[in-house]
């Protein structure tokens, strides 16, 4: 069967099924239900010749998007399968240098901000402006553009202002107190205390700045339906949640983008997407699952990259409702998790995490004792901690999880071994599965009252020192921010202000490494492990980079 992308004007509205006039079901789809099928019954298709072309152009570069994707609006996404898509569309201030191999965070390099200054007492930035460059529905990039973005998300009187972005920004713009236009190329970021980091915070894709003819003209929740940037590429068409067809943009202010057309396919199902990348009708998995490697690895048709970046893989506790809000309790529930069983579930991919800060993250130091881990596994010290904590056993609690999603291919299965592990001390899940756009959405508010927390993953940031601020902050619980499971800790909180004061990076990743320490001890999270998150690339793609990140440079990635 073959697949016909279409390169011209969006599709019409879709219909729900059963609508009447419903237009017949779209050549994509019908693939779709027949690799459903082929994936059901365990069918891994080998000794193709060659790929079908799928009346595409050659150039055509297909991306296999490992979950539903969401609305294209940066500011008030989340999830990397949403702004991973953004990338190509939209562009930040500042960048990070995704060519060149690292093992930490990728050094930062100018993007629509050529350059940047601080102040002497880090409360003033200074940024100079990129100039000739326009939004792809033709708008001037200036000083007035910079500013109309963070009135989206700061100003409430601004007829721009959006509740909904600005709740999901809080992370950023609570340290800014004003923006001043200096000229038309000249923006002043003036800060309410001291922020060392903050242009590693502004290469955060939420901060993507968007067109100020759309963000006046449309409605807000219309801004991603119909994504207006400065990016490499431009929105051609979509089919919402499932596809999206981007462009190239050829008077792209960073040079021309090597593939001249992209499509971002949604296939959540892993076995379904491995069976599409050995085909040849997916050309990149970005963030591939274990078995997904072990199928397409040594086939002859894809190769796989290990970008290692950070990122943390956690059951994110619900501290304000017991048992889970015993700090005791949650330790003993970290030494009862075998993580190197985890590891041999994923046949390696993953590495045990015992602690708040990833490797690759700029304030990462192995902080063990004694060559040992902070937590081990020892089910005779978690049951210990059991009684101490004064819980009773058994106990049941409610965790959410996802079924499927980006890098959670194996999430059941990763389940059921922490399920094994915590019935032995005494602990029962009953976990509630859902799909991962759902779940986010689910726990987006914090977690309610009977519900003990969820199993998830976090990348985006997570190279940043400031992300044990993102994630633990007392002042950062929703709707302002991420904490969902309402931790708070004054200790932790004091040593987060004084590393954002601190001028001194070493003193400043010290200070993290302090509040990271206490965040371990506290166990907000039952710490899993460090997903090494590996691409699986056709051998026709050329143009990925090395760099410790999820991200890639659409500038360079084509097909050959």
């Amino acid at each position: 069967m073959r697949l016909s992308y279409r390169t011209g004007p969006p599709r019409p509205p879709h219909r729900q099924p059963g609508s009447p006039h419903q237009p017949p079901r779209p050549p994509h789809r019908q693939l779709r239900r027949v690799l459903c099928v082929l994936a059901a019954a365990g069918v891994l298709l080998t000794g193709c010749s060659s790929p079908p072309s799928f009346g595409r152009d050659a150039g055509t570069l297909v991306i296999g998007a490992e979950g539903e994707i969401p609305v294209l609006d940066p500011q008030r996404l989340s999830g990397t399968v949403g702004l991973r898509i953004v990338d190509a569309l939209f562009d930040p201030l500042i960048r990070e240098d995704l060519g060149t191999k690292s093992d930490r965070a990728p050094q930062l390099r100018p993007a629509l901000a050529r350059s940047w200054k601080v102040s002497p007492d880090a409360l003033t930035y200074t940024f100079t402006l990129r100039e000739g460059v326009t939004f792809s529905d033709g708008t001037r990039f200036d000083a007035d553009a910079v500013k109309t973005n963070f009135d989206r998300v700061m100003d409430k009187k601004s007829p721009v202002y959006d509740a909904t972005a600005a709740g999901n920004m809080t992370f950023l713009t609570r340290w800014i107190k004003n923006v001043r236009v200096q000229d038309p190329h000249t923006v002043v970021l003036g800060l309410t205390q001291p922020y060392a980091g903050l242009p590693r915070m502004l290469t955060d894709r939420r901060m993507s700045l968007i067109s100020p003819t759309a963000l006046r003209t449309r409605d807000p929740d219309d801004i991603g339906l119909h994504p207006v940037g400065t990016g490499p590429f431009t929105q051609q068409g979509a089919d919402h949640g499932k596809r999206v067809e981007l462009k190239r943009n050829d008077g792209y202010w960073g040079g021309t983008p090597k593939a001249p057309a992209i499509i971002v396919e949604s296939v959540s199902d892993p076995t379904t997407l491995a069976i599409a990348a050995q085909t040849g009708e997916v050309d990149a998995i970005l963030s591939a699952g274990a078995q997904q490697v072990q199928q397409l690895a040594g086939q002859g048709t894809m190769t796989v990259q290990y970008p290692e970046p950070a990122n943390q893989y956690f059951l994110r506790l619900n501290t304000r409702t017991a048992p889970t809000d015993n700090s005791t309790f949650r330790q003993a529930l970290n030494y009862a998790v075998d993580r190197e069983a985890l590891a041999t579930l994923t046949r390696g991919q993953i590495t045990a995490s015992t602690g708040p800060l990833p490797r690759g993250n700029e304030a990462y130091q192995d902080r063990t004792a004694d060559g040992q881990p902070r937590y081990t596994h020892d089910p005779a010290l978690a049951k210990e901690l059991i009684a101490r904590s004064g819980v009773r056993t058994p106990v049941k609690l409610r965790l959410l999880a996802p079924d499927s999603g980006p890098g959670f291919s194996q999430a059941t299965e990763v389940m059921s071994l922490i399920q094994q592990d915590l019935k032995a001390v005494g602990v029962t899940l009953d976990v509630q599965y859902m799909e991962f756009a759902s779940l986010v959405a689910e726990e987006g508010g914090g977690y309610k009252d009977g519900v003990h927390g969820s199993f998830n993953g976090w990348t985006t940031g997570a190279d940043a020192a400031d992300f044990l601020e993102r994630m633990f902050s007392g002042s950062l619980h929703p709707p302002n921010g991420v904490n969902r499971g309402w931790y708070r800790s004054a200790t932790v909180d004091g040593l987060l202000d004084a590393a954002r004061a601190e001028l001194s990076e070493p003193k400043r990743m010290e200070l993290y490494r302090e509040a990271g320490d206490t965040i371990a001890d506290d166990a907000p999270w039952v710490f899993l492990y460090q997903d090494r998150l590996p691409r699986l690339l056709s051998r026709k793609v050329d143009g990925v980079g090395p760099a410790a990140s999820v991200y890639i440079d659409y500038t360079t990635i084509h097909r050959t």
